[in-house]
């Protein structure tokens, strides 16, 4: 029951979070789910959260979407994301740098997660600077590095809003552009993790799965009511925060 407890109310508040920044829903579900599955049955659900997540937000922002960035940006930001994630297994295979344990939490510091964290932060300062001296308008060379770190990392969401915060959508439309790209990387994703776990969709995992996406789809729609009230502004903030956490925790080989 208190497990329950814990992945309806980390569903819900990451759901409501993500709803503005287009990430963060998976980094911060996936670990509560890991406490009671093995580590890719928790990834796969985690995933299916994720997509029914970014459906409701597709479907109720659908005539924001920008179709000519969402193309031209996810296009590239898919096909990149193969190399980058098979330079992941290749990276995978050498030993952490170290490993260590504080209280309840394991941490594992390796080269890439050292190398990806500092990426994110570097991200996240260019981003807090008032006048920004750097910034990446081309939407097919945005796509391709945000989907090649993104699949080297497994943080696509994050990598992808701080190039598309930049592309002067309003809020909704970043919003509605940002679940539609979601959508096709988690419909790529989530057909190899049906073909390599074949006890993804087993009676036992259904309920802990159904708590997930009722709690998640709950979040999308208090932050839906909430986003008259939120401005663009805010939500950039958002994501600068959520980048050097993301990092931070990337670099300390806490996830």
């Amino acid at each position: 029951m208190l497990g329950y407890l814990a992945v309806a109310i980390s569903a819900f508040l990451a759901s409501l979070m993500s709803f503005f920044s287009g990430f963060g829903l998976g980094t911060i579900l996936m670990p509560v789910i890991a406490i009671f599955f093995p580590l890719p049955i928790a990834i796969s659900l985690t995933a299916i959260t994720h997509l029914f997540h970014n459906l409701l937000k597709t479907s109720l922002l659908w005539r924001m979407i920008n179709w000519t960035i969402a193309i031209r940006f996810g296009v590239t930001a898919l096909a990149a994301s193969i190399p980058g994630a098979l330079l992941l297994k290749k990276l995978s295979e050498f030993a952490p740098i170290k490993e260590y344990s504080f209280w309840e939490i394991r941490g594992e510091i390796s080269i890439l997660h050292i190398c990806v964290g500092l990426l994110l932060i570097l991200f996240a300062s260019t981003e807090a600077i008032p006048h920004k001296m750097y910034r990446i308008k081309n939407l097919f060379i945005g796509g391709a590095i945000s989907g090649f770190f993104g699949g080297l990392s497994g943080n696509q969401g994050a990598l992808r809003s701080v190039f598309l915060i930049n592309t002067n959508l309003d809020k909704s439309a970043f919003i509605g552009t940002n679940a539609i790209i979601a959508v096709v990387v988690d419909v790529a994703r989530l057909v190899v993790y049906s073909l390599s776990f074949s006890n993804l969709f087993t009676g036992s995992n259904l309920p802990l799965l159904s708590t997930a996406v009722i709690c998640a789809i709950g979040g999308v729609l208090l932050g839906m009511a909430l986003l008259k009230k939120i401005t663009m502004e805010f939500i950039q903030k958002i994501i600068i925060a959520l980048l050097y956490l993301l990092g931070t925790l990337l670099i300390l080989g806490i996830i």
